[in-house]
């Protein structure tokens, strides 16, 4: 027991001695930054601060990660130096895109897999003889079944989406007319612990490890796993968008799991596995667009009202419970057909503000709140710009 407790905290330790997590930091406020950056230019004011594309997601991702460490340690699952570095070189250049799309594992662990392939076969000339045979002798039958609990952990995630988690932006028509969208978005880190080729961890069982890359004692290692997804919505409710990604990452997870058990018995099909998650990953992502298309834009000027393509957090649309796709249609019983018609109407009381609010199925109801000096001249509703 002392041992494996010596070792857990070497793994913390060699957790700062990794690039993923001060990438992940630099990446949250890259993309924090430019985003705000779009959100000023386009509403006068940023939406959401640095680093929400990461809220909500800590308790959930801990918790998965620390439950996948354990089946990957009980099962003995064994990893090097090089393997954790190549993930990182490509965690890295892939995120270079300003997509968190690319960061899913479908893509992360595939292209590692490959990769690895590819230096087994011709690596021997290009690295240093111990890195070649510490890529060479690793077993990645493993891979695919990671591949499917990181996919399970992506669409638990997209699941949760809520309404406040999502970005609402402006785009053009092909006619060039003002347009909502809201893209979904967040990036997060799976803590992993895996087993390292030396240490101090004695095998405990025959059976233990099953599989491994030589060497009579284990340490850890953890392994702060960088996941992400971002995904463009326009004509689709950002929160049932988000669920329909996600029931389709999970069927995806499920095929991998099975083509990974069929790899047990044709190791081949392990190679097939994290392909067709790569592929699988890439039509999920193009059929929701094309998904999405084809319905109608929830988020179009017209119509009666005036369209609410966002709220600000902690304003008074919060209060009113105001959400995207809703129409505000009546401001302290004065009818709106346009933002400077609703900002006039909220001025000429600035101590109570009384709202009539259509929904996306047409229903009226009714919202009132209370206001006080200094609040957003808006109410903190982000509208479609004419």
């Amino acid at each position: 027991m002392l041992e494996w407790i010596i070792e857990v905290g070497l793994a913390i330790i060699r957790m700062f001695a990794q690039p993923f997590l001060y990438w992940f930091l630099i990446l949250l406020w890259w993309s924090s930054y430019f985003r705000m950056k779009k959100e000023r230019a386009t509403f006068g004011t940023k939406v959401f601060s640095y680093f929400h594309e990461a809220k909500g997601t800590w308790a959930f991702s801990i918790i998965s990660g620390l439950l996948l460490s354990i089946l990957v340690v009980g099962l003995g699952l064994t990893v090097t130096i090089p393997v954790v570095y190549l993930l990182a070189i490509i965690m890295i250049v892939l995120s270079l895109f300003k997509r968190f799309f690319f960061l899913s594992a479908s893509y992360t662990l595939g292209i590692l897999t490959i990769m690895v392939y590819l230096l087994d076969v011709f690596g021997e000339a290009i690295l240093p003889v111990s890195w070649w045979k510490d890529l060479s002798n690793i077993d990645f039958m493993y891979i695919p079944y990671l591949i499917a609990a990181l996919l399970i952990i992506e669409s638990i995630l997209l699941y949760r989406t809520k309404t406040m988690d999502t970005y609402p932006e402006v785009t053009k028509s092909k006619r060039g007319k003002n347009l909502g969208r809201h893209r979904i978005k967040k990036a997060t880190i799976v803590p992993l612990f895996c087993l390292l080729p030396s240490g101090a961890i004695e095998p405990f069982a025959d059976w233990w490890p099953v599989l491994n890359v030589g060497g009579e004692s284990y340490g850890l290692m953890l392994i702060p796993f960088i996941i992400g997804f971002e995904h463009a919505v326009s004509n689709i409710l950002p929160v049932k968008g988000a669920r329909w990604i996600a029931r389709n990452v999970m069927l995806l997870a499920g095929v991998i799991v099975l083509l990974a058990i069929a790899g047990y018995f044709y190791p081949v099909i392990s190679l097939i596995a994290v392909i067709v998650s790569m592929i699988g990953r890439f039509i999920i992502q193009y059929g929701f667009r094309l998904h999405d298309q084809e319905q109608d834009s929830v988020f179009q000027l017209g119509g009666e009202g005036v369209m609410v393509l966002g709220v600000l957090p902690r304003t008074v649309a919060v209060t009113l419970g105001l959400k995207p796709s809703e129409r505000i249609v009546k401001v302290n019983g004065e009818k709106v057909e346009t933002e400077n018609q609703f900002y006039h109407a909220v001025q000429a009381n600035r101590a109570f503000c009384k709202l009539s609010i259509k929904d996306t199925n047409g229903e009226v109801r009714f919202a009132q709140a209370a206001l006080y000096e200094g609040e957003h001249h808006e109410l903190g509703a982000l509208f479609v710009k004419e």
